[in-house]
């Protein structure tokens, strides 16, 4: 009888984990899958000297967007968002739904690689991502980037993270839809 529930427990379950590894929404992979799999970048960039860099980006006054438009408004932006992060990423890139309205981007890439990419998504999701009415009078939409590079000052994910979202920050408080760099001293 044990065998039997375990059997049934794991069938239940099994299809769970790869739900769990992909956020429904967007169709990126959720939180939890990318700080697992950042992570292990993180590692074998510091072991192999090799650049990486992460971009945070949050998408600008979507609260109020949301509440003015509706959920099903404010999901289509989250996906238009997702989708041009996608599309910006190679390959070999981590691209995840951090929470929110927040969207994390790891790249194999030095400060300036990661910065054009992030210039280019800053730009898309302008260009791209209507408002769900054509209002002359309403806003585009836009988003705050912030990147940071491994570097002596950041050397773990979470560190990388955090400073990526300083400077997130740095482009909302100086006015939004901007990247801001992280420069180590």
């Amino acid at each position: 009888m044990r065998h039997y529930l375990y059997w049934v427990e794991r069938e239940e379950i099994s299809p769970l984990r790869p739900a769990a590894n992909v956020d429904g929404l967007t169709g990126l992979g959720s939180r939890s899958f990318f700080e697992r799999a950042a992570r292990r970048r993180v590692e074998q960039a510091m072991e192999n000297g090799t650049p990486l860099s992460c971009v945070l980006l949050d998408v600008d006054d979507f609260k109020a967007y949301n509440d003015n438009h509706g959920h099903d408004a404010g999901d289509e932006i989250l996906r238009c968002v997702a989708r041009i992060m996608r599309e910006s990423a190679r390959a070999d890139d981590l691209v995840g739904r951090y929470g929110g309205e927040e969207f994390v981007l790891l790249l194999n890439s030095g400060v300036e690689g990661a910065r054009e990419v992030a210039e280019r998504i800053r730009e898309a999701v302008e260009r791209e991502c209507v408002p769900a009415t054509e209002s002359p009078l309403e806003r585009p939409i836009t988003v705050s980037l912030g990147v940071a590079s491994l570097s002596d000052e950041t050397k773990s994910l979470e560190r990388l993270i955090a400073i990526a979202d300083v400077e997130m920050y740095r482009s909302k408080k100086t006015g939004k839809n901007r990247v801001s760099v992280f420069q180590p001293t």
